[in-house]
């Protein structure tokens, strides 16, 4: 879908950049949660961030792609710049009811956190 000329959704930590319509469908990343594991030891390597995919669409039904596609990729596992993501968790899911945006824009969105466990390979 464009995206101001794009031809992908706008993803970004945080804030959503734009209110244009052209700017959807989009998602923000937010960290939840960032807990280490520890042993007798001390830190044991596995971390598991819990973070937050927020997706906007026009429609229901994009805003709820965008979010099915981030947990499709999210629940694959890889091995990225040394660091091995292991098989991630949805912890939440919710859709929420649309909102009005005024000029005759409306917005779906739906969130999901999902659990990301990872260690140093």
């Amino acid at each position: 879908m464009p995206n101001g000329g794009a031809t992908r959704p706008a993803i970004d930590w945080i804030e959503r950049k734009s209110d244009d319509r052209t700017a959807f469908p989009a998602m923000t990343l937010q960290t939840i949660s960032a807990p280490r594991g520890y042993d007798q030891d001390g830190a044991d390597g596995l971390q598991i961030r819990r973070i937050r995919f927020e997706s906007y669409g026009l429609t229901y039904e994009g805003a709820r792609l965008l979010a099915d596609a981030a947990i499709a990729e999210m629940e694959a596992t890889a091995v990225i710049g040394g660091v091995r993501f292991h098989r991630s968790k949805v912890m939440f899911d919710r859709d929420f009811p649309p909102e009005d945006l005024g000029g005759g824009l409306k917005i779906f969105r739906t969130l999901v956190d999902i659990s990301i466990p990872s260690t140093r390979t």
